[in-house]
This record gives structure tokens, sequence and C-alpha cells, in this order.
């Protein structure tokens, strides 16, 4: 009885030091991914939403980038630079043009060129449903320039063309 008390518990400490190192101990692909994981999580949007939902995900987009990023996309005519501070009010106003939004990233490829330094191409499929009722369906392949600071991988630049 006392054997099989400690084969449990011994189990039971394997199984949390697993955990454990995968929360605590995470590759720089893996942070990576996970980026771009909640960038599609909190762009999500179906039917209404209250202001302080859209607000929250605002704040956790904005929460992915770098004190400054540079967007080039030039299906939207967008070519500038952009202070962190700005990215929730852009984000909420995008919001709250569409009833439902997906975001998806597909073709995932991160290399990095120089310690703390990472590029991540890959294809975003957009589709939405305006306000109006008219469906959006998109794909842009982008390339994503990412640094880390502090531990964080946040996203500095993004660089879109449109898929023909």
């Amino acid at each position: 009885m006392v054997k099989a008390k400690y084969l449990f518990l011994s189990g039971g400490m394997a199984i949390a030091a697993i955990i454990a190192f995968f929360l605590f101990f995470q590759s720089d692909t893996a942070k990576i991914k996970k980026c771009f994981h909640t960038l599609s999580e909190q762009s999500e949007k179906s039917g209404d939403e209250h202001e302080i939902i859209a607000a929250a995900a605002a704040r956790k987009i904005e929460s992915l980038f770098a004190e400054t990023v540079w967007i080039d996309l030039p299906a939207y005519d967008i070519d500038q630079t952009f202070a962190r501070n700005e990215i929730s009010s852009r984000v909420l106003y995008a919001r709250a043009q569409y009833r439902e939004i997906s975001l998806k990233f597909e073709d995932v490829k991160i290399e990095f060129p120089e310690e703390g330094a990472a590029i991540v191409t890959l294809t975003g499929i957009l589709k939405a449903t305006t306000i109006t009722g008219e469906r959006v369906a998109e794909a842009h392949h982008l390339e994503c320039e990412l640094k880390k600071m502090e531990d964080e991988w946040l996203l500095t630049g993004v660089i879109g063309v449109e898929i023909q």
C-alpha cells in the first residue's frame, strides 16, 4: 500500500514537471506561433459584442506589437509606422465595421536571421461579414518581422502582398 502511494506521488510529480516545462520553457518558435494564435483568437468576432469585450480584445492585440510597428499593406493602401498606443483604437474601429470576423494563419514559416530577430512568412485568411451583410473573404501573403524584447516576441513590421 505504501509503495503504491509513493508510485502515485512520483507519477504526479513527473506529470507536474512536464507541464511546468512546457508552460515556462517554450522555444522561441513556440512563442512566436503563440503570438499569431493570440492574434487570430483575439480577432474573432461573432455577432454583437459588448464594448468591454471589444476593448479587451483590442488591448490584447495591441500587446503583441512593439512600441512602433511599420505596416505596409498595399491592398489597403497602408504604408506607415504606427505607435503601439494607436493600435487599439484602429482595431476597435475595424471591429465596429463587421458583424463577424475570422482570421486564420496558414503556411507559417519562421526564420531567425540573427539573435533576437525573426522573420515569419505566412498566409493570412480573413473571412468576415460587414454590418450591412456583405461577405468578405481575403487571403494575403504576409512577411512579419518580430524582435525579442524582455523574453517576449513582438511584431515590429508587417508587409503584405495580395494573393491573386
